[in-house]
């Protein structure tokens, strides 16, 4: 009787400690909190950054940069930081050029986007399942994104799981910084 109770003791003792204690949060799509951030900001939480663009065809827009940051296993994801002076102008000057560039139905022809600064590096060529045959398929990089206060966070993944996580794992590594 002592030998059942101690092995089911045990087993529900390493069922325990085997269990993921780190739940994934999701931000809301569109977070406002009346803080600022600056690229410096993301460059204090590891953003590196590959390219600045030049903004003089987006309206409001303090600045934009492509580069990466890598997630809490160590993996580097590619990611779009457009910053503005405000949360409101962000929504209202930002959305419509960002929507356009987002997941399946994005426009990633210079000669049809809205904006087309940066356009080459929204693109990719992996396929969704990896398969062989379609593997040149353009897609767009990004399939995701966050408003987040006054900057909006272009965010790639596998799927857009992934990628909602990818930007929240981002915009909260600004937080952990302090602002």
């Amino acid at each position: 009787m002592k030998n059942i109770f101690l092995i089911i003791s045990l087993m529900i003792f390493v069922y325990g400690c085997g269990e993921d204690e780190e739940q994934n949060i999701a931000l809301d799509k569109f977070t406002d909190n009346g803080k600022t951030y600056s690229i410096d900001n993301f460059l204090d939480s590891n953003f590196k950054i590959n390219k600045e663009y030049d903004v003089s065809g987006l309206e409001n827009a303090e600045g934009v940069w492509f580069g990466f940051w890598k997630n809490n296993v160590g993996k580097a994801l590619d990611y779009e930081i457009r910053i503005y002076s405000s949360h409101q102008l962000a929504l209202d000057y930002g959305i419509n050029f960002v929507d356009e560039v987002i997941g399946d139905e994005a426009i990633l022809k210079k000669s049809l986007s809205s904006w087309s600064e940066g356009i080459q590096d929204r693109r990719t060529r992996r396929d969704k399942s990896y398969g062989g045959s379609s593997a040149n398929t353009v897609r767009a990089k990004y399939i995701h994104y966050l408003v987040y206060e006054n900057t909006i966070i272009l965010c790639s993944g596998l799927d857009l799981t992934y990628a909602i996580q990818n930007c929240t794992d981002l915009a909260l590594s600004l937080e952990s910084k302090g602002d």
